[in-house]
């Protein structure tokens, strides 16, 4: 390997695993040259600042990609059709992902989560302390439940003990005041 390619490999833009390849591996030298570490360098370069992967099978796949063989001027597409086809790749920009059982979750922003966890346990106190200032023509039981439910799903998905403790509190105090208040509720269906 030429001492140029070998300052490129230690300068390129590419996950430690593969210069670690290419400097060390016999087989490397005799398929990498100049341009196709330009090549992949651009790859690797686009996909890290588009996604989210797992830079070994990248390393992996690129290997693979040199060893098969490829006119270096088709290289580019070549490698990237390989990485496209196989590599697994998350946004960086989505919501949602897909985990490693192929199921799409979705990503939880803890401090968007505290904020409305914040702002929906505020809003719900005031509607129950229309209940112990028998304030009744202020209630809206149907919010008020709306609410509630907010607050358990929040605090499931937080998975915290502080947020659980304030969702059973207040779905306690909400039943015991139905029941003290003798309220009784009845759904009636719509007919479209």
């Amino acid at each position: 390997m030429s001492e140029e390619l070998n300052d490129l490999i230690h300068k390129a833009n590419i996950p430690e695993q593969l210069k670690t390849y290419f400097r060390e591996s016999n087989e490397a030298k005799l398929y990498l040259n100049v341009d196709m570490l330009s090549e992949i360098e651009e790859l690797y370069t686009f996909y890290n600042a588009l996604y989210y992967f797992d830079e070994t099978e990248f390393s992996s796949y690129t290997i693979s990609s040199l060893k098969r063989g490829s006119e270096v001027v088709a290289y580019y597409y070549y490698l990237k059709k390989i990485l496209d086809s196989n590599l697994e790749l998350i946004s960086k920009d989505q919501r949602f992902y897909k985990n490693n059982k192929s199921i799409f979750d979705f990503k939880i922003d803890r401090s968007n989560l505290d904020k409305m966890f914040g702002k929906v346990s505020r809003e719900f106190a005031q509607n129950v302390d229309y209940f112990y200032k028998n304030q009744y023509d202020e209630i809206n039981i149907l919010k008020t439940y709306l609410l509630l439910g907010k607050l358990e799903l929040i605090s499931s998905i937080i998975d915290d003990e502080y947020y659980s403790d304030i969702y059973n509190s207040g779905r306690v105090v909400i039943a015991n005041k139905i029941e003290e208040l003798d309220l009784k509720f009845y759904i009636r269906k719509h007919n479209d």
